[in-house]
C-alpha cells in the first residue's frame, strides 16, 4: 500500500488526480458491477471503428462481419488478461484510430493482406521487446508533458470522428437535421446532468443517456432495427479472410512505425490513468501491458482485425462516473467476447443512431483533451523545457495540413506518415524531449 500512497500523493501534489475517482481495486457487487461493465462496452469504438472502415472501404457483408467479430474478439481478450494479469489498470482495448485510414486505403488499393502481415510483424517486435523488459525504457522520455501532447492530440484526432456522429453520420438523410442535433444535445445534456448530480447518477451517466437517446429516436422513428434481421445469430471470425499473407517492405515499415506510436500512445494512457486513479505503475507493469498489446494486435491481424490498444474514451468515462474498478473493466471484456460470437446482439448495438453515440463520445472525447492539457501545462521551470509540448502539438496540428505539398519531395513511407497527426505529435515532441530537456541534462551531469 506504500507505493500506492506514495503515488497518489504525489500525482496529487500535480493536480492530476480526481479524488472523487474510486480506487482501481474496489470490488462493486455483482449486479451494479456488470451494469457498469455493459456501460464501459457500449461507450466504445470497439464496434463503431469496425463498422467505419468497413462503410468506407467498400467491405463486402461477409468481411464486414468479420471485422466486426474479429476486433469484438480480440479486444474481449485483450482486455480480460489485461485488467486481470498484465497491466492491472481499468484500461479497455478497442481498435487504435492510427491504423483506420492505412486500413481502408490498404483494401482498396488490394494490398490489405500485406498490411496484416506488416502489423503482425510490427507486434512480434514490440512483443519481444516487451518480454525482454526493455519496451519500458521508453517511459523515460514519457514526461507529463510528452504524454500529455500525445494523449491531447489524440483527443482532438476523435474530434472529426465525434462531430461527424454528432450531427447524424455523413452521407445520412438525417445528416445536421433538427432531429440528429435534438437527439445529440440531449444525449450529451444527460451524461454532463449525471456527472454534476453525483452518486448513483454520475456512476450510471453514460447508460442512462444511452437509454433515454434511444428512446427519443424511438419516438423520432431514428432507430432502425433493420440490419439485426440481416445479422447471423452466431458466427466465428474465419483465418486470413483477406487471403494468404504476403510481404511489402514499404507497407511493413510503415505499419511498423505506426504500431510503435500506437503502443506509445497506449503507454502515454497508462501513465494518464495511473496519475489519475493514483496507482502506481511500474516498468514490469508497462511491459507486460504492452506486450498484452501486441499479443492481441497479432490475434486480430490473423483473423482479419487491426491493431487494438487501450482506447482513449476510457480515460473520459472514468473521470465523468468517478467508476476506476479494473473488475468492471474486465465485465466489459467478457461482453466484447460474447458480441464477438453473437452479431445478431451486436446489430442491436448497431442500430443505435450515430447523434446518439456522437452525444456519448463528445463528453468522453473533451475530457481526454482536458487531460491531456492538464499534464502538457505542468510548468517545467525553464521556458526552453516548457516549449516541449507546445512544439509536439504544433507539428501534430500543422504539418498534417501540408502532408500533400510536401509529400511527393520525400520517400513514400515519410509522405504516408505526415497525414498522421498522432505519429507527427508523437515524434516531433519525444524528438523535443530528448534535444531540449535530456540531453542537455545528461551534459550538464558530466
Amino acid at each position: 500500500m506504500t507505493g500506492y500512497a506514495d503515488a497518489h500523493s504525489d500525482a496529487t501534489e500535480h493536480g492530476l488526480v480526481d479524488d472523487t475517482v474510486g480506487d482501481i481495486e474496489e470490488v462493486i457487487p455483482a449486479k451494479r458491477r456488470i451494469a457498469l461493465g455493459f456501460q464501459q462496452a457500449l461507450v466504445s469504438n470497439a464496434w463503431l471503428d469496425p463498422i467505419f472502415i468497413a462503410s468506407v472501404a467498400g467491405f463486402s457483408a461477409t468481411l464486414a462481419t468479420n471485422l466486426v467479430t474479429a476486433t469484438f474478439l480480440a479486444a474481449g481478450v485483450v482486455t480480460v488478461v489485461q485488467s486481470t494479469k498484465l497491466v492491472r489498470l481499468p484500461v479497455v482495448q478497442g481498435p487504435s484510430s492510427a491504423f483506420s485510414p492505412l486500413a481502408i486505403g490498404y483494401y482498396k488499393a488490394g494490398t490489405i493482406s500485406a498490411a496484416s502481415l506488416g502489423l503482425i510483424i510490427g507486434a512480434a517486435f514490440v512483443f519481444v521487446l516487451s518480454v525482454l523488459g526493455q519496451f519500458a525504457r521508453l517511459r523515460r522520455l514519457l514526461s507529463p508533458a510528452v504524454s500529455g501532447t500525445i494523449i491531447t492530440l489524440v483527443g482532438i484526432a476523435l474530434a472529426g470522428f465525434t462531430f461527424m456522429e454528432f450531427f447524424g453520420g455523413v452521407g445520412s438523410p438525417n445528416f445536421a437535421t433538427g432531429s440528429s442535433l435534438l437527439l445529440a444535445c440531449v444525449t450529451t445534456t444527460v451524461v454532463m446532468a449525471s456527472a454534476a448530480l453525483g452518486g448513483t447518477c454520475r456512476m450510471f451517466g453514460f447508460l442512462i443517456a444511452l437509454i433515454i437517446g434511444d428512446i427519443l429516436a424511438l419516438g423520432l422513428s431514428l432507430l432502425d432495427f433493420s440490419g439485426v434481421s440481416a445479422a447471423p445469430w452466431i458466427a466465428f471470425p474465419k483465418l486470413l479472410p483477406y487471403g494468404s499473407l504476403t510481404f511489402d517492405p514499404a507497407i511493413t515499415i510503415t505499419m511498423c512505425i505506426v504500431f510503435v506510436v500506437a503502443v506509445v500512445e497506449a503507454m502515454g494512457m497508462y501513465e494518464a490513468t495511473a496519475k489519475l486513479t493514483g496507482a502506481e505503475l511500474t516498468d514490469r507493469r508497462v511491459n507486460a501491458g504492452i506486450a498484452g498489446e501486441a499479443g492481441g494486435s497479432m490475434l486480430a491481424a490473423l483473423i482479419g482485425g487491426f491493431g487494438t490498444t487501450a482506447y482513449a474514451q476510457n480515460l473520459g468515462v472514468i473521470r465523468l462516473t468517478g467508476v476506476a474498478s479494473r473488475h468492471v473493466v474486465r465485465v466489459a471484456g467478457i461482453v466484447f467476447i460474447v458480441l464477438a460470437f453473437l452479431p445478431k446482439v451486436a446489430a442491436v448495438l448497431v442500430a443505435t443512431p450515430a447523434a446518439v453515440v456522437g452525444g456519448l463520445f463528445l463528453p468522453a472525447a473533451a475530457t481526454v483533451v482536458m487531460t491531456g492539457i492538464q499534464m502538457a501545462s505542468q510548468d517545467r521551470g525553464s521556458p526552453v523545457k516548457n516549449m516541449v509540448a507546445p512544439f509536439g502539438l504544433m507539428a501534430g496540428l500543422g504539418i498534417p495540413a501540408l502532408s500533400g505539398a510536401l509529400s511527393p519531395g520525400l520517400p513514400q513511407i515519410l509522405g504516408e506518415m505526415l497525414s498522421h497527426s498522432i505519429v507527427v505529435g508523437a515524434v516531433t515532441v519525444m524528438l523535443a524531449e530528448l534535444v531540449l530537456v535530456r540531453l542537455p541534462d545528461f551534459m550538464r551531469s558530466r
